[in-house]
């Protein structure tokens, strides 16, 4: 009678080699879910200061086109609107005001369409940390009608300043209004400061007169 060789266990693993393998993996997968969100959250963030920063030069870009469609001084001098208050640094088309907190406001007559035969009072102003803009009905017969702030539309948020500065030859950036008997103004500085989750963001703009 021959007898036969012990068998031997079928190949395969332990219990202890499974624990391990399922341990790694839940490891390797713990790293790379850490990775895609980090991934995907430096993406939101990209998409939302590209968001703000759009926002903010479509501020700049809309206050420059008021500034550009400005009425001429012959125009203002009495076929349109006179000048409420004649300031020698500003020209008529622009007046300027500082209210007791600090804040800026802005308001140009300007033309309307690409004809210029009609023209309209936009006011541009900063109230607790929005940036406001409104426009009048346009027309063309003096007076022209006062901008309608009921219907005024928030350009910009988590203002931090809003401020504008005019451009005296001889004497650098004077702060307006400009009271004091002065040159006229040949340039103006747009200046502003945005809050939003990068922290402080400031825009700067220079436009000539």
């Amino acid at each position: 009678m021959t007898r036969r060789p012990p068998s031997r266990p079928a190949p395969g693993f332990t219990l202890i080699e499974v624990m391990i393998a399922i341990t790694l993996m839940a490891l390797l997968s713990v790293i790379c879910w850490r990775a895609l969100d980090s991934v995907a959250s430096a993406d939101q963030r990209l998409r939302a200061a590209d968001a703000e920063t759009a926002a903010a030069l479509r501020v700049l870009q809309q206050f420059q086109r008021d500034i550009q469609l400005r009425a001429d001084d012959a125009l203002m001098n009495g076929a349109v609107r006179a000048a409420d208050q004649p300031q020698r640094l500003l020209p008529p088309s622009l007046v300027s005001e500082r209210h007791p907190d600090g804040s800026f406001a802005l308001e140009i007559t300007r033309s309307v369409g690409s004809e210029g035969g009609q023209w309209q009072r936009v006011r541009w102003w900063r109230q607790g940390h929005a940036v406001w803009r409104a426009s009048g009905a346009p027309s063309a017969r003096y007076p022209l009608p006062a901008p309608d702030t009921a219907q005024a539309l928030k350009v910009a948020s988590g203002v931090q300043m809003f401020d504008v500065r005019a451009w005296q030859p001889g004497a650098g950036w004077a702060t307006l209004p400009g009271a004091a008997e002065v040159l006229p103004a040949t340039g103006l500085e747009l200046r502003l400061v945005l809050r939003d989750a990068r922290g402080e963001q400031r825009y700067r703009r220079v436009l000539g007169l």
